[in-house]
């Protein structure tokens, strides 16, 4: 049962108020001013009913002390003034007296709504903060320059393309540069080419006809559904030409295609690819007029076996943020687990390293993780022995692989820069053969 709080100074009202709103089966408390109503403590109300004009201060006083509990404001002075005036100090309706009961029970009901709706879309995003932790592209010193990169562009930078190999966390990158627009609290909508059949992209994407209402595509198209937020669109060489035709004229005019210009888009578009504009154009998998959009904003994103240097610092953080999803004290890499990670190739990138190491803190059953609990034992037993020392792994992992791995191949199997390498090479007076 939803609670109201009711502040009306006239009795005759409060009480044909109360009575209403308890026949339509809510749970009133009353007062009659904004100090009373500060004593019921409105915070912990679902809804908050006001007279716009009170005995010692007005009713649109009560919004910033209820805040986020929506108001809904009275009075019987009705002008637009009023309305503009309560809706500027934050209320989420207006309604003036004598108003209708039916009236007024349906402006309760779509405020309800609209918090339940605001506090669901809250709860999504924190939700998801929980689950794809945005801090992890933070971390890496390779990602910085392309972070940099993309929070530098316009908010009027509508086209972005991002290109690199599965599991590098293009999606991830895409939604922090989404955050970190103007467009933030707008829609961010994903378009999942592959999981879409060849003949319904046009009708995901742009809208139409739905023969099909199964498959639940959103009205007016995934386009029109991002209207003045981002959209990311997966594979794009999955769209048959005509559909590429079709979304450039949709992006370029930002407006949709077979109607009138009241219905223009606001779209900021991210394409995410395995491989560049260029590359895809090449062997015709993506039409020239699509590329040239967003060729001007096009990111290569590093595998992970491109940057060795963040590996651990990485494998740190996904090792902290998943002792605290499962409730398991912080855990320790040995530093068998260490090298390992750092000697892996990583074929699945941040992908594969933030699902081995959630595994790893399932399987664990001390308060350390060790090869065979990431599923490297294999990579360890060729590289090291566990009772090697940092300083003995070196030094036999570099004799043993320098013949056939260049300085950085081995660098990089290493987790360190080539400079670090020479510069332990020296100290440690193993020259290469």
């Amino acid at each position: 049962m939803n609670r109201i709080l009711v502040i009306e100074d006239e009795e005759i009202i409060l009480k044909a108020l109360t009575k209403l709103l308890e026949r339509n089966h809510f749970e009133v408390t009353t007062a009659s001013t904004v100090e009373q109503a500060i004593e019921a403590q409105p915070q912990s109300f679902d809804l908050i009913l006001a007279d716009l004009r009170l005995p010692g201060a007005e009713g649109t006083e009560i919004i910033p002390i209820a805040d986020p509990i929506p108001v809904v404001i009275m009075t019987s002075h009705a002008s637009v003034r009023s309305a503009v005036t309560a809706m500027r100090h934050g209320a989420i309706d207006y309604i003036a007296k004598p108003f209708d009961h039916d009236e007024l029970l349906l402006i309760i009901e779509r405020s309800l709504l609209q918090n339940r709706m605001r506090a669901h879309n809250q709860s999504l995003r924190q939700d998801l903060k929980r689950l794809v932790p945005a801090e992890n592209v933070n971390q890496c010193q390779a990602m910085r320059p392309l972070i940099e990169g993309l929070s530098q562009l316009e908010n009027g930078e509508h086209f972005i393309a991002l290109y690199g190999e599965r599991g590098t966390g293009k999606e991830l990158l895409a939604r922090v540069a989404h955050a970190n627009s103007d467009r933030a609290e707008a829609p961010f909508v994903v378009a999942d080419l592959p999981s879409i059949k060849p003949s319904r992209i046009q009708v995901a994407l742009l809208g139409g006809d739905l023969p099909q209402p199964e498959e639940h595509f959103m009205p007016g198209g995934m386009v029109h559904s991002a209207h003045n937020g981002t959209l990311i669109v997966r594979h794009p060489a999955q769209m048959p030409e005509s559909v590429q035709i079709a979304l450039v004229q949709a992006l370029a005019e930002r407006s949709m295609p077979g109607t009138s210009g009241e219905r223009s888009i606001n779209v900021r578009t991210i394409l995410i690819s395995e491989s560049s504009l260029d590359s895809q154009v090449e062997q015709q998998q993506l039409h020239p007029a699509l590329a040239s959009l967003f060729k001007a904003n096009e990111f290569a994103v590093p595998s992970l076996r491109d940057m060795p240097d963040d590996i651990l610092i990485l494998a740190e953080h996904y090792l902290t943020h998943f002792c605290r999803h499962h409730h398991r004290s912080q855990l320790k890499f040995t530093p068998s687990a260490m090298s390992a990670m750092t000697a892996y190739r990583w074929p699945g990138n941040t992908d594969e390293l933030k699902t081995l190491i959630e595994r790893s803190v399932l399987l664990s059953k001390d308060n350390q993780i060790n090869p065979s609990d990431l599923g490297l034992s294999s990579v360890a037993n060729e590289t090291y022995q566990h009772d090697f020392s940092l300083d003995e792994y070196f030094r036999f992992f570099v004799t043993r692989h320098q013949a056939t791995l260049s300085e950085t191949e081995l660098a990089a199997r290493l987790g360190i820069s080539r400079k670090a390498l020479w510069e332990r090479r020296q100290k440690m007076q193993l020259q290469r053969e």
